[in-house]
């Protein structure tokens, strides 16, 4: 996640073929004084951007969080009208996307730190999840990845397995930059071969920057999730 100030160019949302007027954005200020949104802004600076004893690591639980802040590269989002359904929130994500991808900055070192959390009060938890796992791939295809947050989730943490990082009180869906330890949430067993395989390609090739040591584990992560498929690797 991520966000400060105004350092963000973004669109007006006016195109009406764009879709980008299905979510409004918020920055952090206003995001603190909307209703809707100040208990995950509050969750968000005092939870995530902190650090947690359960966490397993030094630092905050999400440790982007704290710079994006500082930056002013973070947004909080509301859906208008608010989603009922589930074609809802697939316009809604579309827009997310559509969002963060003409949001500055478009390359150097902070696009990393830009993030927008779509708050999305009322929906069910098994609608969250059913649009996260339809829309992934988009996102993943981008550079990007979408994250799911909603009451109860079981995802456990990276360092400690009884952590639950993924667990918010208001369902959320957040879109950001793909970094280079992202590897994990890519090649996730629960994922089918194929889906992995194409994770992972796209892992290999938005981060090239990313240590020799997760490239390696990417490229055996790939051969792996080719082998169930029965594909060869290309010659």
């Amino acid at each position: 996640m991520n966000h400060g100030n105004d350092h963000c160019t973004l669109p007006d949302g006016g195109g009406a073929d764009s879709g980008l007027a299905r979510i409004r954005l918020y920055d952090q200020r206003e995001a603190a004084a909307e209703e809707l949104l100040r208990p995950v802004h509050a969750w968000i600076s005092g939870h995530v951007a902190r650090p947690h004893p359960d966490l397993g690591r030094r630092g905050a639980v999400c440790p982007f969080v704290p710079l994006s802040q500082r930056l002013g590269l973070i947004r909080y989002a509301l859906a208008e009208p608010p989603v009922r359904d589930e074609a809802g929130l697939v316009a809604a994500v579309a827009a997310l996307k559509a969002h963060w991808l003409a949001m500055e900055p478009h390359s150097g070192q902070h696009t990393i730190d830009k993030t927008i959390v779509l708050v999305l009060p009322g929906v069910a938890a098994a609608t969250v999840v059913r649009v996260h796992d339809r829309l992934k791939p988009e996102f993943v295809a981008e550079g990007m990845m979408l994250g799911e947050f909603f009451p109860g989730h079981p995802g456990p943490g990276l360092h400690n397995p009884d952590f639950r990082p993924l667990h918010s009180d208001t369902p959320l869906l957040v879109a950001r930059s793909m970094v280079g330890n992202d590897l994990p949430f890519l090649a996730e067993q629960r994922y089918p071969p194929a889906r992995r395989a194409g994770f992972v390609e796209s892992f290999l090739r938005h981060q090239p920057g990313a240590s020799p040591i997760a490239r390696q584990r990417a490229r055996a992560e790939l051969e792996r999730a080719r082998d169930e498929l029965g594909h060869p690797p290309p010659a």
